[in-house]
């Protein structure tokens, strides 16, 4: 996989926050473009004004984006994505907006409940329509989800990712990316966690039943690449759990080294955003 560029695509509040920290230890953070995350759709756009040249140099692109960047690159590429389970991903975002101040739809979400934001927001079927790469009316997130969202996603997830890992089983992603990239995760910690929120469980289910059907396709493409990565799991046998007992033992530092890589990875993060805002 030395040869290829690693395009991350990271689906909102699926995880992958913490996803990128990791990435940020394992690459040079002046060889990774990461998207802003606040102004996604200008820094996505901006990367098809890069000379080929400039674009040649980096190792990882990461971010909220949709699939097809890996056309205009001058080097082959390889993408890589975390789903969550479509309710579940939901409400994490409702409840994010809700609770965190600097979210541009913190005021809205204050008049909204979780069941109106469900009917009401453009941005259903999210995963689907981000791994399906199709132009919406008017930017990759909006507009309607179709069949043909659907299919083309199928298509472009076995054609062109080397893993479409699950957020509700992280770690095991986590075990699988060490062994298809050779990655070393010698420090591990959870960023952006949404704490304030409730278990789905406590969700009335008419609620979780108005969720699932407006994500309908997202509910598709989950239910469709969840025995893929189960499959991907058996190809490597054993070889699975000897990476999840060294995860496991990275993620439990004693609170001063957590501390330290924290701060570090902020430091990082930082270098990265720097780099590909200039």
């Amino acid at each position: 996989m030395d040869d290829k560029a690693l395009l991350y695509l990271h689906l909102p509040k699926c995880g992958g926050t913490t996803l990128n920290r990791v990435i940020e230890w394992e690459y040079n953070p002046l060889r990774i473009y990461s998207i802003d995350p606040s102004f996604f759709r200008w820094s996505y756009y901006k990367l098809g004004k890069w000379p080929k040249e400039r674009l040649a140099k980096m190792r990882v692109f990461k971010g909220h984006m949709p699939f097809g960047l890996h056309r205009i690159l001058p080097q082959p590429a390889t993408y890589i994505t975390v789903l969550r389970e479509p309710v579940e991903r939901v409400i994490s975002e409702y409840y994010f907006a809700k609770h965190y101040r600097l979210h541009p739809q913190h005021r809205r979400m204050q008049s909204l409940s979780l069941e109106e934001y469900s009917m009401t927001t453009p941005h259903h079927n999210l995963q689907c329509k981000l791994l399906a790469g199709l132009p919406g009316p008017r930017d990759f997130l909006d507009g309607d989800c179709s069949e043909l969202h659907l299919e083309t996603a199928k298509q472009n997830v076995a054609n062109h990712f080397s893993l479409a890992g699950l957020t509700g089983r992280f770690e095991e992603t986590l075990a699988l990316l060490k062994l298809i990239f050779g990655w070393k995760i010698s420090h591990y910690a959870s960023f952006n966690v949404t704490k304030v929120r409730p278990r789905k469980e406590s969700v009335p289910q008419s609620t979780l039943d108005l969720i699932a059907g407006r994500n309908k396709w997202d509910v598709a493409i989950y239910n469709h690449l969840v025995p893929i990565f189960e499959h991907k799991l058996q190809s490597y046998g054993e070889a699975v759990q000897r990476e999840l007992d060294e995860i496991r033992r990275a993620k439990s530092l004693r609170l001063s080294g957590t501390g330290l890589y924290v701060a570090a990875s902020t430091i990082r993060k930082g270098v990265s955003r720097l780099y590909s805002a200039i």
